[in-house]
């Protein structure tokens, strides 16, 4: 273990037992990994309409529009990694 830090299988913890874990972006691997993976899932898609809105407007000149806050929706999907 020269380097880096143990898991928590290493270390003797188990999840969710004595530790719960979270993760964002809902990577396909977190479905599969043992135990699944709890995770914040982002409207992608929304994102993605939202970065490209943006970026068009710019493109069009929209250079000193005044900076706002945006947001996307999102979900809790609640898997193994919190709650047995």
């Amino acid at each position: 273990m020269c380097g880096r830090a143990p898991t928590s299988h290493e270390a003797g913890l188990r999840v969710p037992g004595d530790v719960a874990v979270a993760g964002f972006d809902d990577i396909e691997d977190g479905r599969f990994s043992i135990p699944t993976l709890t995770t914040v899932a982002p409207d992608k898609e929304r994102i993605a309409r939202l970065a490209v809105e943006l970026l068009a407007n710019r493109l069009d000149g929209d250079q000193a529009a005044p900076a706002r806050e945006l947001s996307a929706p999102y979900r809790l999907e609640q898997r193994e990694s919190t709650h047995p």
